[in-house]
């Protein structure tokens, strides 16, 4: 296991995915914790808020991998 993951096609497909679908459980149980006030709602809210936080950073670190890269092969190519 790598951090930041790799950038690759299906790496971003799977942190796109994530975001998606943690940030839904992540309303959801925010939601229900609001409603009901139990603790054990809170809890799950607070986890998924954290793992789709986790998850988006690990999307804008992968971009950043991909502009350094497209950068340093601009760079490197002869001047014409």
């Amino acid at each position: 296991m790598t951090w930041p993951p790799r950038d690759t096609d299906r790496n971003r497909f799977l942190g796109r995915l994530q975001v998606v679908l943690y940030g839904f459980v992540s309303v959801y149980f925010g939601l229900f914790a609001l409603k009901t006030g139990a603790p054990l709602p809170w809890t799950v809210f607070t986890l998924a808020l954290a793992a789709t936080l986790v998850a988006a950073v690990a999307l804008l670190m992968m971009r950043a991998q991909r502009q350094a890269a497209a950068q340093n092969e601009n760079e490197q190519q002869p001047a014409r």
